[in-house]
């Protein structure tokens, strides 16, 4: 057992004792002896992680007693809810990704602000969380948070003398010649990071839009009529955020600067990393245990996720996920409850150790562990944002094309871009 997870357990025991609510000043769930009934929960959460806290909810007060939870496919999960829903079944209460919100927020009861406050909300969940307020209510209950990290290979840095990983982006441009390698025929055999093409990087839409977001755009807002894409908005900038993101993004793969580091020949960055020959990866707090198990002797540590220097908030990416009640729910009291009652404080603490993530209430995060990972963990997950991503598979070929139009100097950069926020406003308009 790790220090990160004896820290949150310890965390959990205390504060359960002490008897904590699942919120300050929520009212409207009825009598707590009141029996829940039977209420179905859909999510991608392997099974036998997530059982263990709805068999401890069922073996509680016996207030909850028919609470189920089915795991689905995450290939199939999006289309298989839209079907359920389509033919008038499906689940009471269900796990919506925070790229979910706007295809499925017509399909959503909103959680009224009589029952949670929008003060509440926020006093209770991370900040990213806010992403599920809309003006007459609530979508869904924050569940988890899965933020990007760095990972660092410590035997390469140390090999050229770097004691320590980056902590802004300026630095990888003096980084990258230093920990670079090529052969007498200028192929890469050592690569600094993996940024700049599309389909070899690992998270690739998720680092650019952490780019996008940290220069200070949010790239798809809400509006009183649905959403808008801005991306191709200059905002109060000398330079469009996107543009300078972008540009950032793809000089990592171009061969005449000194700063090239990848190409579309390299294998996937991932796989490069726990091979050992990738000195810097960007991934997520979750592939943690899968970089462990590829490679046991690989040499790492974790970092935040570099800032730009002098920015005023610090800001990584996350990917977020919250229960909400479909419209077409059978038992829409009972699934409210079961929202609460899971995103209590003790079943968030709980959740997190089980899942190895970090908790998305701010009243678990206050109690940071004192592990290295887990601190990390804990500090990127208060820096966590994201945007309202209208569907993931047509958005990755947004950001792909680009990227390559860029790349392959098919399009100019601003070209590019503007190109990039039609088709957003198109997919918009679609949905």
């Amino acid at each position: 057992m790790t220090g990160f997870q004896i820290a949150i357990i310890g965390i959990f025991i205390v504060l359960a004792i002490a008897g904590v609510l699942v919120f300050s000043g929520i009212g409207g769930l009825g009598d707590n002896n009141q029996k829940v009934g039977d209420v179905e929960i859909w999510g991608t959460i392997p099974y036998e992680i997530f059982d263990k806290m709805i068999s401890g909810l069922n073996s509680g007060n016996g207030r909850f007693a028919g609470v189920k939870y089915i795991e689905k496919d995450k290939e199939t999960y999006e289309e298989e809810f839209v079907e359920a829903l389509a033919a008038g079944v499906g689940p009471d209460l269900f796990l919506l990704a925070q790229d979910g919100i706007v295809r499925n927020q017509d399909k959503i009861i909103e959680i009224p602000y009589d029952t949670i406050s929008g003060r509440d909300f926020k006093n209770t969940f991370i900040e990213e969380g806010e992403m599920y307020l809309t003006e007459n209510g609530v979508l869904g209950l924050p569940f988890t948070i899965d933020p990007m990290v760095m990972y660092w290979n410590r035997d390469i840095f140390q090999s050229v003398g770097i004691a320590n990983p980056p902590e802004f982006w300026d630095e990888l441009f003096l980084l990258s010649p230093k920990i670079t390698q090529r052969d007498t025929a200028s192929n890469i055999i050592r690569s600094f990071t993996a940024l700049g093409e599309f389909n070899n990087i690992e998270n690739a839409k998720e680092i650019l839009s952490a780019f996008i977001i940290q220069s200070g755009n949010k790239i798809i807002i809400p509006i009183a009529t649905g959403f808008e894409s801005i991306i191709n908005e200059k905002l109060d900038f000398v330079i469009p955020p996107a543009e300078a993101a972008v540009r950032f993004y793809t000089e990592f793969s171009n061969p005449i600067k000194s700063v090239y580091s990848w190409n579309k020949s390299l294998p996937n960055s991932k796989q490069l990393f726990t091979a050992g020959d990738l000195a810097v990866y960007f991934g997520f707090a979750s592939e943690l245990s899968e970089i462990l198990r590829s490679n046991p002797n690989l040499n790492f540590n974790i970092s935040p996720l570099p800032q730009l220097r002098d920015a005023n908030v610090k800001i990584t990416y996350g990917k977020m996920s919250a229960f909400a009640i479909p419209k077409n729910s059978k038992n829409q009291t009972g699934a409210l409850s079961v929202g609460f009652a899971l995103t209590s404080f003790e079943n968030i603490a709980q959740f997190s150790v089980n899942l190895g993530l970090p908790p998305v209430r701010r009243d678990v995060l206050t109690n940071k562990p004192t592990d290295a990972i887990g601190s990390v963990f804990y500090d990127s997950a208060l820096m966590s944002k994201s945007w309202f991503d209208p569907d993931s598979d047509e958005t990755d070929d947004i950001f792909k094309n680009m990227i390559e139009s860029v790349t392959s100097g098919r399009a100019r950069l601003g070209e590019a871009i503007n190109l990039a926020d039609q088709e957003l406003g198109l997919l918009l308009r679609s949905r």
